[in-house]
């Protein structure tokens, strides 16, 4: 494994990172079959590459936090390609998809994004309350999946 780059996609309909999320995805059998993979696509937020190979892709979905008076989160989902897993890929991953939300969101003050969430479905994640990437175990789905939260730091309650 070479020196991983994260490149921002966020909000820029990159041709290049979306071909490339949606030949992984494809590749995996990645996405639920529900899920169409160029709406997907849209949704990319970072991307990282060890040299020209795709490591790992995260994309974001704006909604409500519920437990959080519906204040909007961006939802992170990650998904590593299995060569990749557990190197902390995603951990870095979802540093820089915070780091490019929160700039996004320092910019674009109408749009209300108050910092990213997630929904932690695999059990090999979150085994503190507060991970590295500075996401913060908030409760439990009524799957019993963990919900964690970062705030960025220019939003005031």
């Amino acid at each position: 494994m070479g020196k991983i780059e994260f490149v921002s996609g966020w909000q820029k309909r990159d041709a290049r990172l979306e071909q490339d999320a949606i030949a992984a995805w494809t590749a995996q059998g990645a996405l639920p079959e529900d899920v169409n993979p160029q709406d997907r696509a849209r949704e990319i937020c970072s991307i990282a590459y060890d040299s020209d190979t795709l490591a790992a892709i995260s994309t974001v979905d704006i909604r409500p936090c519920k437990p959080l008076r519906n204040r909007l989160f961006g939802y992170l989902r990650v998904f590593t390609l299995p060569q990749y897993e557990q190197q902390e890929i995603a951990i870095g991953l979802a540093i820089h998809c915070r780091d490019t939300l929160e700039q996004w969101s320092l910019e674009n003050p109408d749009a209300k994004l108050c910092g990213m969430a997630a929904v932690y479905q695999s059990p090999k994640l979150g085994p503190t309350p507060v991970g590295k990437s500075g996401l913060t175990l908030i409760g439990y789905t009524p799957q019993g999946y963990q919900h964690r939260i970062v705030w960025f730091k220019h939003i005031r309650t």
